[in-house]
């Protein structure tokens, strides 16, 4: 009877329980001997540390038993060792001793049972038991944990990359504390540089074509600009109608902010006006592109109600780069003394051009403004809308 309730135990298990026994275990080493129970266990007796730690990098056993009794083998070092590595810390350990006095020892060692030679048969088993459930359990938990930490990257990664390329996407998930505090939906206060770029002529696009003729030169040129940002490792916080906004230096701070976001202006309107000539020849319309940069300190989170939120960044910087978007014609890039003044200082030259200051709707302080055209501009007859400050 004792022994059908013994195999009921244990045998509920598509193979033998795969036991390391390092050292000469004699308070266990009779129990695996005995045929009514051989079959429940597949015993591997090791003499050393290394060779335990030789079998492990090989294949994971069910349990380990460490004899506390052989001086060689320093069985409580190697349990805290076990316990102490990320790859062995769920591994069930049993140290097992003729001295029951190293009972505290070797729990505190990190062990989860401890045998001596009185501990019975039965007792023995029934603790084998309940650690190849342990260890069953810690492995499904471990390998759910897992799962559900990949399927949490993997969203945060197509989330990320959205707004950023997969480089800095990869950065950003590679710091704990800058993905959680995204995630949070807490805000971040820092000084970046924002870009905005707009269509000139979009409305008489609008009226000319077809809405199903003007989607697809939409996502040509979102998709280009987009490309663009992603190269320049800027981040797409906004993308409505016609109007693209990027930010560098956010949510990663990055000190040649000013520099990159140019750079990436400068390529926009040069690239662009290749995708114009292309349009004209197409659909007989004429556009081009307006760019506005500005530096400033912003805040970073999502924005929004319950249902939705929005990625997006707030701040005078932001309205101010908003603004000498609309200022730039159709090939321009303009921006602010600010962003000029950031590019000198790192040695920066782009053949700026000065432009008179200007005063924004609703401010009092002017604000110095810089110019990069390309050689080829086009006057499709938008109206600035801010106003010169008077000599």
């Amino acid at each position: 009877m004792k022994n059908s309730i013994e195999n009921s135990r244990l045998v509920r298990r598509d193979s033998p329980l795969r036991v390391l026994a390092a050292g000469e275990c004699a308070a266990v080493q009779l129990v695996f001997q005995e045929s009514d129970t051989g079959h429940l266990f597949e015993m591997q007796p090791i003499a050393t540390a290394a060779e335990v730690i030789a079998h492990l990098e090989e294949d994971a056993p069910d349990l380990i038993f460490l004899d506390a009794d052989c001086a060689e083998l320093d069985a409580l070092a190697l349990c805290r060792a076990l316990k102490e590595h990320p790859a062995t810390m769920l591994l069930p350990v049993i140290v097992v001793s003729r001295n029951s006095r190293l009972r505290v020892e070797a729990f505190s060692a990190g062990a989860d049972d401890f045998v001596t030679r009185q501990m019975s048969r039965e007792l023995l088993l029934t603790r084998l038991e309940a650690l190849a459930r342990l260890a069953s359990a810690r492995r499904k938990a471990a390998d759910a944990a897992l799962k559900e930490e990949i399927m949490r990257r993997e969203e945060i990664r197509r989330t990320f990359r959205r707004y950023v390329s997969p480089q800095l996407a990869d950065r950003i998930l590679g710091n704990a504390e800058l993905r959680d505090s995204l995630l949070a939906s807490s805000d971040i206060r820092t000084r970046a540089v924002v870009l905005f770029a707009d269509l000139r002529g979009f409305t008489g696009i609008s009226e000319r074509l077809s809405p199903h003729e003007v989607v697809p030169l939409l996502n040509e040129y979102f998709s280009l600009l987009t490309e663009i940002t992603f190269r320049h490792e800027g981040t797409v916080f906004h993308m409505a109608g016609d109007c693209l906004m990027v930010g560098f230096g956010v949510p990663l701070e990055q000190r040649d902010g000013p520099a990159r976001a140019v750079l990436a202006a400068q390529e926009m309107l040069e690239r662009f006006s290749l995708l114009a000539d292309s349009w004209r020849d197409r659909h007989q319309i004429e556009t081009g592109l307006g760019i506005g940069i500005n530096e400033g300190d912003v805040v970073a989170g999502n924005v929004g109600s319950s249902s939705f939120m929005n990625y997006t960044l707030i701040g005078d910087a932001v309205n101010i780069a908003s603004r000498l978007c609309q200022r730039a014609r159709a090939g321009e890039l303009v921006f602010s003394g600010t962003v000029k003044r950031s590019l000198d200082a790192r040695g920066v030259d782009v053949r700026a051009v000065e432009l008179p200051p200007m005063t924004l709707r609703g401010r009092t302080s002017s604000i110095d403004l810089f110019c990069v055209p390309l050689e080829r501009r086009l006057d499709l007859g938008e109206v600035p809308s801010l106003t010169p400050v008077s000599p």
